[in-house]
């Protein structure tokens, strides 16, 4: 770790030497590094923007899965209910059915 540190001195120094020279015709050489630090630094911005709407559509579904497993909840009871009544209806249905079957004559 403590080379990483001279490194990092000896190439920012190195880099700043290299920024004061001109190229063949006479720009300096940091303006395009300039142009893309600038575009890198806006990339990180945008992914810093990112990660943070992330974060909060991640604790909106959180907070919003206790309230879907609830309504999940209520419309399976409300299936079970319908179909408790509708068990009764068709039972009944049937007994009337079996009692009119029984009733009527056969004819052979």
């Amino acid at each position: 770790m403590k080379h990483f540190s001279l490194g990092l001195a000896v190439g920012a120094g190195f880099g700043m030497v290299l920024s004061l020279f001109e190229d063949k015709n006479g720009n300096r050489l940091a303006k395009p590094v300039q142009k893309q630090f600038s575009a890198v630094k806006d990339d990180v911005t945008s992914l810093t923007n990112a990660i943070a709407d992330l974060k909060t559509a991640q604790q909106e579904l959180k907070d919003a899965t206790p309230i879907a497993k609830q309504g999940l909840t209520e419309v399976e009871k409300e299936i079970e209910y319908y179909q408790l009544s509708v068990s009764r209806i068709v039972d009944s249905l049937q007994q009337e059915l079996d009692k009119l079957v029984q009733s009527t004559p056969k004819n052979k």
